[in-house]
């Protein structure tokens, strides 16, 4: 049964891989090359979206999860659902104001 049911594995693997949002890593902590930047946190994963709030260098998300940036495509950014430790605020970053709690990107 292993044995014939193993390609279909593999296949809903590497189906779910493509399409699923990468999840939660732990408490990542955001960045930015000004320590009094406020990064903004968008409604959509766009910068063509609201920017309801605010966070700052240092401040503890939890990563819920992360999308391709379809901005500036071929980037190799992403935009990464977050909710906010303290604050419970939730909203989207870009990954590059994200230190990853696994070292990821």
């Amino acid at each position: 049964m292993l044995k014939r049911s193993f390609p279909f594995v593999l296949a809903a693997i590497a189906f779910i891989s493509a399409v699923s949002p990468v999840l939660a890593r732990g408490i990542s902590t955001l960045r930015a090359s000004n320590p009094n930047a406020r990064i903004n946190v968008r409604s959509q994963p766009t910068v063509n979206s609201g920017s309801p709030h605010y966070g700052v260098p240092g401040d503890q998300v939890r990563v819920i999860q992360c999308v391709k940036d379809q901005d500036r495509r071929g980037s190799g950014l992403n935009w990464c659902k977050v909710q906010f430790v303290q604050s419970k605020a939730i909203g989207w970053i870009r990954s590059d104001f994200i230190i990853f709690a696994d070292g990821g990107e």
